[in-house]
C-alpha cells in the first residue's frame, strides 16, 4: 500500500504577489500506470512503466500521439541510459542490465550484464555504465565496450537509487526502505582515487530521481509530493523548494529539454512538465503560510483554520481538481461529506494540504 499521508508543510512559491500554484506545472500525458525511469533523446521521451513490464516512447513536440511501445516483458524498469543509439535499462526485479538497438525495436534485447543485484539508477560516463545496485549497497561500473563487460566496485553508499553525473562528480540519492526524512544525496569524484563518498545533503524523505541544470540539482522528494533543489556550485547547499503542486503524488523520475522540467509521478500515473522560464523568477512567501494553522490534520469532520488570511476557500483533490468552496463558519470548514484520502485547501493566497479520515 502506497505511503502517502505525510504531515508537512507545504511552502509554496510565488511571483511578485501572484502564487505559484498547479496552473504553472501542467500534464504532459497521463493514463500510464506507475511511470518511473525516464530519459530523452532528441524529440523523444522514453518512459519506463514499472508495472506494466515495459518501456514506452512518446513524441515530445506533440504528446496528443499515443505512447508506443519500444520494450515489453521488462522486468520492472528502473534506470534508463543511452549510448550509441543503443537504449540501455536496469530490469530491477530481473537482476541484470539490457539494451534496445532503438534504430531496430522489432529486434529482442540483448542482455549485457547478468545477475547484478537489484540495479536501479545508471548513468553514463564514457564507455563507463555507473549502477546503483539498492540491494548491495553499493555503486559498480563497467566499460559496455568491451565483449564481456566486467563489474567494478566504485563506492559503498546506503539504499542508492538514482545517479547523475554533474561536471567531475557522481551525485547519487540514497533511501533507507520505510523509513521517512533518512534520505540523503551523496556525490562520488570522477578524478580521485577515493571512493568514499561525501553527503551534500541529508534528511529528504525518499529522494528519487536528479537531474542538473545551470549549476543546480533538482532532486524528486517523493516522500512530500515535490521538487526541490540545491546548488552544486555551493561546498555546503542548502535544500529548497523547486516546485510544489496539488498534482503531484509521488514525483519520481526527472528529465530536462529545452528548458523545460519533465516529472514522472508514479502514483499519478502521469509525466508532468514545469517550464523553467517561470521556476527562474519565483521567490517563496512561505513565512505567511507559517503563520496559517489548519487542525486537526487527520481530520474527520470540522478542519479549524487559525489566522486565516481570508474567509473564502477552496478545497481540491490531490489531481487538482476543484471538488468544493464556500465560506469560513467561525474559522472552521466542514469537511465531514469528504472521502478519504488527500486534499489541498486554498484560504486566499495560503494553500495547505490536510488528509480526510
Amino acid at each position: 500500500m502506497r505511503n502517502q499521508f505525510y504531515l508537512f508543510v507545504i511552502f509554496f512559491l510565488f511571483l511578485g504577489s501572484k502564487t505559484y500554484s498547479q496552473n504553472s506545472v501542467s500534464l504532459f500525458q497521463g493514463n500510464l500506470t506507475t511511470p518511473n525511469p525516464m530519459i530523452i533523446d532528441g524529440d523523444d521521451i522514453y518512459v519506463g512503466l514499472y508495472y506494466s513490464d515495459k518501456i514506452v516512447k512518446m513524441n515530445l513536440s506533440d504528446p496528443s500521439i499515443p505512447p508506443v511501445d519500444v520494450v515489453t516483458n521488462v522486468n520492472r524498469p528502473y534506470g534508463l541510459a543511452i549510448k550509441d543509439n543503443m537504449l540501455y535499462f536496469s530490469e530491477f526485479m530481473g537482476n541484470k542490465i539490457s539494451k534496445m538497438n532503438l534504430a531496430n525495436t522489432s529486434l529482442a534485447p540483448e542482455i549485457v550484464i547478468p545477475f547484478v543485484n537489484r540495479p536501479i539508477g545508471i548513468e553514463f560516463v564514457g564507455n563507463d555504465l555507473f549502477i546503483a545496485l539498492e540491494a548491495d549497497n553499493k555503486i559498480v561500473k563497467a566499460d559496455v565496450t568491451q565483449a564481456s563487460p566486467q563489474l567494478i566496485d566504485v563506492a559503498n553508499v546506503t539504499a542508492p537509487f538514482e545517479i547523475e553525473a554533474v561536471d567531475d562528480y557522481l551525485y547519487i540519492s540514497e533511501r533507507v526502505p520505510l523509513q521517512s526524512f533518512a534520505g540523503k544525496i551523496s556525490k562520488i569524484s570522477l578524478n580521485s582515487t577515493s571512493t568514499t563518498p561525501t553527503t551534500v545533503v541529508q534528511g529528504l524523505d525518499r529522494p528519487s530521481g536528479i537531474v542538473s541544470y545551470k549549476k543546480q540539482l533538482y532532486i524528486a522528494e517523493a516522500g512530500t509530493s515535490k521538487i526541490v533543489k540545491i546548488s552544486t556550485a555551493d561546498s555546503n547547499p542548502t535544500v529548497s523548494d523547486a516546485v510544489i503542486s496539488s498534482l503531484f503524488d509521488y514525483p519520481s523520475g526527472l528529465a530536462i529539454h529545452d528548458d523545460i522540467l519533465y516529472v514522472t509521478d508514479f502514483f499519478a500515473s502521469s509525466v508532468f512538465k514545469v517550464e523553467f522560464g517561470a521556476l527562474s523568477v519565483l521567490e517563496f512567501n512561505s513565512i505567511k503560510n507559517k503563520n496559517v494553522k489548519i487542525y486537526p490534520n487527520p481530520v474527520n469532520d470540522i478542519l479549524n483554520v487559525y489566522n486565516s488570511p481570508s474567509e473564502e476557500y477552496k478545497i481540491f483533490d490531490k489531481t487538482g481538481r476543484q471538488i468544493n468552496s464556500g465560506t469560513l463558519e467561525r474559522n472552521s470548514v466542514n469537511v465531514s461529506q469528504l472521502t478519504e484520502g488527500n486534499y489541498i485547501i486554498k484560504i486566499g493566497e495560503i494553500t495547505k494540504k490536510f488528509i480526510k479520515k
